[in-house]
């Protein structure tokens, strides 16, 4: 998974357990969770894109793109959102997951 600022509050443990019972090759399997993780990575970072007014955007995109990282990003969206960023990204990091361990599961079924 990538080193990104908002980490924290997302957790891909089931989705890694999930493709741990798949008899795939571990290339494959990295190659997986690369996409699983660029999934997560767009759906969040709209989500804040949504949230954060667009006289901030550049400044955030700029700084997200030198050090995606660094923990003042968040301290910088969360002087700026009027809700609670924290609690909105970990909500939707959970439907997220949820509909990447659907799929997954269904792609057993159709396997069977």
């Amino acid at each position: 998974m990538s080193d990104i600022f908002y980490n924290h509050l997302i957790s891909l443990r089931e989705v890694i357990d999930e493709l741990n019972t798949y008899e795939i090759e571990s290339e494959e399997k990295e190659e997986l969770l690369g996409l699983i993780d660029q999934t997560f990575h767009h759906h969040i970072l709209q989500l804040i894109l949504d949230y954060l007014p667009k006289e901030y955007h550049e400044i955030f995109l700029t700084h997200f793109h030198q050090a995606p990282y660094d923990p003042e990003l968040l301290i910088f969206i969360k002087e700026r959102v009027v809700i609670d960023i924290e609690t909105v990204i970990k909500t939707k990091a959970a439907q997220t997951k949820k509909e990447i361990l659907a799929e997954i599961k269904k792609s057993k079924k159709k396997k069977r």
